[in-house]
């Protein structure tokens, strides 16, 4: 099975979500005998202005299958691609040009596509009520998973700071809430983001954690959530978008109409861990998180190229 990965998502983004699930693909794809595999590396091939709007620089050689990093497709008959929603965030947060010139190289991606992967059951809800002439037989849910850098260190004590994963710059995201909480609770907060700290660094800021505050509006999948759980920290987030498929059914999740009644919430929940032992809230975290793991992702991304694949022959 020949397939060609796009990775021009590295032109746009050396980090943060979508790199963290193409490297986790990229990875397994490149040791998996089954598939005859060429990668479009701008690290290496020449880059053209507006490079990520533009159709590849690459010809088939035959039947192929073509997987973006990032809505882009090849046009050729011979070919059939695959298209990645990590979620829908320019549907509901964005304004103006930017939101426009998203949503047409999206909705042109979509169009062009043989299969479509949703990263969650939201998302792949979001897309169908985006594009209601999608036809829901082509759209897959394959959801990510969680690296095993993310542990339990036996030897890392609770420091009872909050931590908050992420930038923040996006008003959705809400520190704003997180700080609030800090605020009423008088613990310190602990902002982290890439590429400051290394994932090594990160899963100690987990482990040191009293718990991570997740109170974003909305979520495509949420990797932190998971990672979070997996290295024992409690997690609280917003009952909202695609948290509840991920945190799972003992989750600490709030919901409310205000930031300020949001942080109202999550500010009892927290005295409430520093009140009781959270032995077991761990546990269940820890748990959870076995739920999801990049290998199965890859497996499950490669059933669709299988499936494509068998189709495109037959």
């Amino acid at each position: 099975m020949q397939i060609v990965f796009d990775n021009i998502i590295y032109s746009l983004q050396r980090y943060g979500g979508i790199s963290v699930v193409w490297n986790e693909l990229l990875k397994r794809a490149r040791t998996d005998t089954r598939l005859e595999v060429t990668e479009l590396d701008y690290t290496q091939m020449s880059y053209r202005w507006l490079e990520r709007y533009r159709i590849p620089d690459w010809k088939p050689a035959g039947p192929t299958l073509f997987h973006s990093s990032y809505f882009r497709f090849c046009p050729d008959p011979s070919v059939k691609n695959i298209t990645t929603i990590h979620d829908l965030t320019y549907h509901f947060y964005r304004h103006g040009f930017a939101k426009a010139v998203h949503l047409w190289e999206e909705e042109r991606a979509i169009r062009h596509s043989a299969a479509v992967i949703c990263v969650s059951e939201h998302t792949k809800r979001d897309v169908l009520n985006a594009y209601p002439w999608l036809d829901e037989k082509q759209v897959h849910v394959v959801y990510n998973g969680v690296g095993e850098e993310f542990f339990p260190i036996p030897s890392v004590k609770k420091q009872g700071y909050l931590l908050y994963v992420g930038s923040g710059k996006a008003a959705y995201k809400r520190l704003d809430v997180a700080r609030m909480v800090a605020q009423q609770t008088g613990l310190p907060l602990v902002q982290v983001a890439s590429p400051d700290i290394t994932r090594e660094q990160l899963n100690r800021y987990y482990n040191e954690a009293l718990c991570l505050l997740y109170p974003s509006d909305y979520e495509g999948f949420g990797l932190p959530v998971l990672e979070a759980q997996k290295a024992g920290c409690p997690v609280i987030a917003q009952r909202t978008s695609s948290i509840p498929e991920v945190i799972g059914p003992n989750g600490l999740l709030v919901q409310h109409d205000t930031p300020e009644r949001m942080a109202k919430e999550i500010a009892a929940i927290v005295r409430e861990l520093q009140s009781r032992p959270t032995q077991t809230l761990i546990e269940d975290g820890i748990q959870n998180a076995k739920r999801f793991s990049w290998d199965k992702t890859y497996q499950q991304t490669r059933q669709v190229y299988e499936d494509i694949d068998h189709n495109h022959h037959a």
